[in-house]
């Protein structure tokens, strides 16, 4: 029977650290209050009192009563179910800018923070004031028989690292989620890591476990990171995501991390972006073959003055190279860390002052002698040194051993601003099947239109120019009103946009190819020879140098995947390490779609052709519109940035059966600035 304690008994009590803590790790079981009291030499009474006082300053504990008496249980910090809200601001433009980017693992061995950095950098340079971070901003915590993919292992450890080393600029907010690494902190040690980074850094605000959505006016942007596996096809996971919405739960822009990749589409009328990580290949990736790019998008959100969105563009900006030694830059000795537990900092500081006096090829006897120093107590030195991320070894050198210091390599990962590169925009187009029922020539002057308004000089076309002929489809002739060679490859030369200073270079397709077929009737035989501003670069592929950069256009041949990434990737996988090109531009699909892809960068063109009677029967999705490609490249034509501006077409946007002359298209033909 506890005894009924006085008044004065009952005041408020200042329990020591060492109380608390010990508290809160013994009931991490679930333990009865007879068992704490116990443990804690405190009464029922005493512990109730300092369970109720941790429970309002927000641990997560729960007390049930059951016959035998109250049970304690810590859960640690708290867990949000909901999917968090969090409001933001439009600048006086009516625009949200932010940098979007995931996956620092922070504390692994494959960290890049000074990728981190340089992404930061140019953010402040471009005058954006947000970083988004869609999960994983820690490398979380790996089994006691890995050794090899954390350099810190440790919640503390880590906690304390991010809040020392994570970039931090003036005028910068970091706006965070976490992700399933960072969860594990939760899951094993009760920690909920975001949160307390945020407690230490006013300027980086935690927003939840795993998504939130951020409210724009009226719109939404989700972001997320992915608690499931990342899949072989890039597109799955988030098309996944989006089918699972219903439409009243749809945000207007999903940003997508954990999944190691970068890409850019319009799915189910929502933007979704995926963000790459900013952390080398580690030893997880490669043992479950993931890819993984590298790299971060700068995103421009614009609203109408309703409030409502108008435009989402993104700059992409891929990071090609990685530094494998660009955790031991900072100097670290891992707090509480589970190798060197009776650490003190007197004898970190003391084994750091030793390493002043080893020299490159020093006989490791004449350094014990000199400080005389035992074999294990050089052994302990050898061990604080590499947690210290000093690069010293022990080597045999001939018949004696002695010390190796290696120097770490110097690897530049800054890029150059926009403004030291190469500008060049380009329109992208493909699948015009002039001839079909369905043909949209009132959309491809439109975008040539907006490219002359742009001052754009070049526009490449990704084959499928006509809609062919096709003897074995009897009903063929009522699809189209244009039959045969003389009259389709008649109306491209006649109709086709023409505008002094822009030059349009093509690739036939597979229906261009049947008219060869039917007759060796040659579409680029006349088209040449009739439009001077037109250019063939080859039947099926082909390739043009803009600035040093290397452009391919494919027009493949076979059915489409529903995955949509999964025919691109395919054909990239089919390409040479040393034959690749920058920009990879890819046809005859019928579907809208940007990535980065073993450093490719890959555009998957939409058509200029309505759904035609085959999509309809087949189930095929039919995406309309074009891509405005800005790009951003160096002397060696590397791309350092790239914006792939999509132009998505609706329904309300077509010209049913525009060929019958329902409605009348005149021809767009602009000479020396003057329409004709």
């Amino acid at each position: 029977m506890e005894r009924i304690e006085s008044e004065e008994d009952t005041k408020q009590t200042e329990y020591s650290k060492e109380t608390i803590d010990k508290l809160l790790d013994f009931i991490k079981k679930e333990k009865n209050i007879q068992q704490v009291s116990s443990a804690l030499e405190l009464s029922q009474f005493e512990i109730l009192g300092l369970v109720h006082d941790l429970i309002d300053s927000g641990v997560n504990i729960i007390v049930k009563e059951y016959d035998d008496g109250f049970h304690l249980l810590n859960q640690g910090d708290p867990i949000t179910k909901d999917i968090g809200q969090f409001k933001m601001e439009t600048d006086e433009n009516n625009e949200f800018k932010f940098v979007a980017i995931a996956d620092t693992r922070l504390g692994s061995k494959s960290q890049q923070l000074s990728i981190l950095h340089d992404i930061y950098r140019k953010a402040q340079e471009m005058g954006i004031h947000n970083v988004i971070v869609c999960g994983n901003i820690s490398a979380g915590l790996k089994p006691m028989t890995d050794t090899e993919s954390n350099f810190i292992d440790d919640t503390q450890a880590q906690i304390d690292y991010i809040v020392a080393n994570y970039p931090k600029y003036e005028g910068i907010k970091t706006y965070f989620i976490s992700g399933k690494l960072d969860d594990k902190h939760l899951s094993q040690n009760s920690i909920n890591i975001g949160k307390r980074i945020a407690e230490a850094r006013p300027d980086m605000i935690y927003l939840g476990e795993d998504a939130c959505d951020i409210n724009l006016d009226r719109v939404k942007m989700q972001i997320m990171s992915s608690k499931l596996s990342k899949t072989y096809t890039a597109s799955y996971r988030t098309q996944q995501t989006i089918d699972a919405y219903r439409s009243e739960d749809k945000p207007d822009i999903l940003l997508y991390g954990g999944l190691l990749q970068m890409e850019k589409y319009n799915y189910r009328d929502v933007k979704c972006i995926s963000i790459p990580s900013v952390c080398a290949t580690d030893k997880e990736m490669k043992t479950k073959r993931y890819a993984n790019t590298i790299g971060a998008w700068y995103v421009t959100v614009k609203l109408k003055d309703n409030g409502k969105l108008d435009t989402v563009t993104a700059i992409d900006s891929p990071y090609y190279i990685t530094n494998k030694e660009d955790y031991k830059g900072p100097s670290i000795i891992p707090p509480n860390s589970k190798k060197l537990p009776d650490l003190s900092n007197a004898s970190v500081q003391t084994a750091l002052k030793l390493l002043k006096y080893v020299r490159n090829g020093m006989s490791i006897d004449t350094f014990m002698q000199k400080f005389h120093i035992s074999y294990k107590e050089l052994q302990g030195l050898l061990l604080i040194w590499e947690h210290c991320n000093k690069n010293i070894e022990v080597v045999m050198d001939g018949n004696e051993m002695v010390f190796k210091k290696n120097s770490l390599k110097k690897v530049s990962l800054s890029k150059p601003g926009m403004d030291q590169l190469k500008e060049n925009e380009i329109l992208v187009v493909s699948d015009t099947h002039f001839g079909n029922n369905h043909n949209q020539l009132h959309l491809v002057n439109e975008l040539y239109q907006e490219a002359y308004n742009r001052g754009i000089q070049t526009v490449l076309h990704v084959g499928d120019m006509t809609d062919g002929n096709y003897p074995n489809r009897q009903e063929n002739p009522r699809l189209q009103f244009l039959h045969g060679f003389d009259e389709q490859v008649g109306y491209v030369v006649d109709m086709y946009p023409k505008i002094d200073g822009i030059d349009t270079y093509y690739i036939l397709g597979s229906h261009d190819e049947t008219h060869y077929k039917n007759g060796q009737a040659t579409v680029d035989f006349w088209l040449d020879r009739c439009r001077p501003d037109m250019h063939f670069l080859g039947q099926d592929s082909g390739e043009i140098v803009i600035d040093k950069v290397r452009y391919v256009l494919d027009h493949p041949g076979g059915g489409s995947a529903q995955s949509t990434s999964y025919k691109p990737q395919k054909r990239i996988e089919i390409l040479e390490s040393h034959n690749k090109p920058k920009v990879l531009l890819i046809g005859h699909y019928h579907k809208s779609y940007a990535f980065v892809y073993r450093n490719v960068q890959c555009i998957q063109v939409p058509a200029l052709c309505g759904k035609t009677q085959f999509q309809q029967k087949q189930g095929l999705i039919n995406n309309m519109g074009g891509y405005f490609l800005k790009v951003y490249s160096d002397d060696k034509g590397n791309i350092q940035y790239l914006e792939p501006e999509e132009i998505v077409y609706g329904p309300d946007d077509i010209w049913d059966e525009a060929g019958k002359d329902k409605k009348k298209v005149k021809k767009l033909e602009i000479k020396h600035g003057i329409y004709e």
